[in-house]
C-alpha cells in the first residue's frame, strides 16, 4: 500500500507540474497575443486533471484510465466506494473540465483567455482536493 501511495504522489506531482505549465502558457499567450499558446494551455490543464485523477486511481488500487469512458466508470465506482470522493464531486468536476477545457478550449477554440484562466483555477482546486484524498 505504501508503494501505491508513493506512485500516486509521483503522478500527482506530474499533474502539478503540468498545471504550472498551463498557467505559464496562458500568461505567455496573453502577453504575446498568441491564441495558440492559450489553446495549448487548455490541453495542459486537461492533462493536469487526467493525471491527478490517475493518481487517485493508483492510490486506490486501480490502473490509470485508458479512455474518457474508462475514467468516468472508475470515478463512479470510486465515488460509490469512498464517501469522501463522492462528497468532493470529482465525477462532475472532471467532466466539466473535459467539456470546457478539452472540447471547448482546445478543440473548438472557443474560450477567451479570461475563461481559460478561470478554468485553470478550477483545475488547481481539483488537484488540491485530489491531493487531500491521497
Amino acid at each position: 500500500m505504501r508503494l501505491r501511495r508513493l506512485e500516486a504522489l509521483s503522478k500527482l506531482q506530474e499533474s502539478k507540474e503540468m498545471l504550472t505549465r498551463a498557467f505559464q502558457e496562458l500568461k505567455e499567450g496573453i502577453r504575446k497575443g498568441d491564441p495558440l499558446k492559450s489553446r495549448d494551455s487548455c490541453e495542459k490543464g486537461w492533462l493536469a486533471v487526467v493525471t491527478a485523477v490517475d493518481a487517485l486511481f493508483i492510490k486506490h488500487g486501480y490502473d490509470e484510465a485508458k479512455t474518457h469512458v474508462d475514467r468516468r466508470r472508475k470515478l463512479r465506482e470510486l465515488s460509490e466506494r469512498l464517501v469522501e470522493v463522492s462528497k468532493a464531486g470529482l465525477y462532475d468536476r472532471v467532466e466539466a473540465r473535459r467539456s470546457v477545457l478539452h472540447n471547448d478550449g482546445f478543440y473548438s477554440r472557443m474560450l477567451t483567455p479570461e475563461e481559460t484562466g478561470e478554468e485553470l483555477k478550477e483545475v488547481k482546486r481539483l488537484v488540491e482536493d485530489v491531493e487531500s484524498l491521497i
